[in-house]
């Protein structure tokens, strides 16, 4: 798969969906939504290109394959062929590595590799991103192996994870696999567009507004626009009833950096520096320059107006 170029195999891509996809297409990526998804599948958005992130992550994965089988003398095998769906040939799996049976597993298995960051992570409900695991359910629904290893290396600390064993999910594998197939038919085949999840999408869609054009609102975005100004107040209050309790804390700490309680911390108020480009002064003081580096962006701004 490797050896295909670049723009035959984005136009390869868009006759399967694989498995680091199967999330997006149900809402559950941080990535992607399913509507971005959808148009790159009809050739309506090209693909992301290829990134510093993501050729690290290609270059170093035979060095984490490498490390994978010194820590657990488990060999492996790079797979060059996909594997297919026998019942939908539109789903499809490209695996890192195939695992070699060994003493502790008498059958073969795959191995997932990742490189992520550590704040990707710590802020995690999960041991790892619920991407990943539906990428290594569908992968093991499609191979038919009965296990993965999940191998983890973060960018920014250069810490390997302990290798995280994953036992097939026979009843999850059957939703991931029926539910990928029902949003292909309706959405490739039927061309039944996925609805925006996002104000990103939303973007995608309507990106410009028309110049003086006005819609009357219905009964029932009159109803949104009415529980919009209840919200928006009700922040406000918290907004300020925040700021109180936390004055008020700083009023205890005084000069000190920690509070504590039962030898637990509790809240931190410390001194930082942080660098800001102050762009009034530099197109004061260096207008060429300040032109030169300055883009215009284009987005839609979201007012909500007070009722008078």
């Amino acid at each position: 798969m490797s050896e295909i170029p670049g723009q035959q195999w984005v136009h390869f891509r868009q006759n399967y969906l694989g498995g680091s996809e199967v999330a997006a297409a149900f809402g559950k990526s941080d990535w992607q939504t399913p509507l971005q998804l959808w148009r790159i599948k009809k050739g309506l958005q090209e693909p992301s290109g290829s990134t510093p992130v993501t050729e690290f992550g290609n270059v170093f994965e035979p060095v984490m394959a490498e490390k994978f089988t010194h820590i657990t003398g488990f060999r492996t095998r790079n797979m060059s062929n996909s594997y297919t769906s026998e019942k939908y040939p539109f789903l499809r799996a490209h695996i890192d590595r195939q695992i070699v049976s060994n003493q502790k597993h008498k059958t073969t298995g795959l191995l997932e590799l990742k490189t992520t960051t550590s704040y990707r992570l710590k802020n995690l409900k999960e041991p790892f991103p619920v991407e990943w695991k539906y990428q290594i359910q569908f992968y093991l629904g499609l191979t038919g192996y009965e296990y993965a290893y999940l191998f983890i290396y973060e960018r920014d600390t250069a810490k390997y994870h302990d290798p995280v064993l994953i036992k097939r999910d026979k009843q999850f594998i059957g939703e991931i696999i029926d539910k990928a197939a029902s949003w292909w038919k309706r959405h490739i085949v039927g061309g039944v567009r996925p609805d925006p999840i996002n104000d990103e999408d939303r973007i995608i869609l309507y990106p410009e507004a028309s110049d003086d054009t006005v819609v009357e609102a219905t009964p029932k975005c009159y109803g949104f626009y009415t529980e919009l100004l209840d919200i928006r107040d009700r922040m406000e209050r918290l907004k300020t009833l925040e700021e109180n309790y936390k004055n008020l804390l700083k009023d205890h700490l005084k000069d000190a950096q920690r509070m504590v309680f039962a030898g637990r911390n509790l809240v931190t108020w410390k001194n930082s520096v942080s660098n800001r480009i102050n762009t009034a002064r530099l197109k004061a003081d260096h207008p060429e320059l300040y032109r030169k580096y300055c883009e215009p962006s284009q987005t839609r701004r979201f007012l909500i107006n007070q009722p008078k």
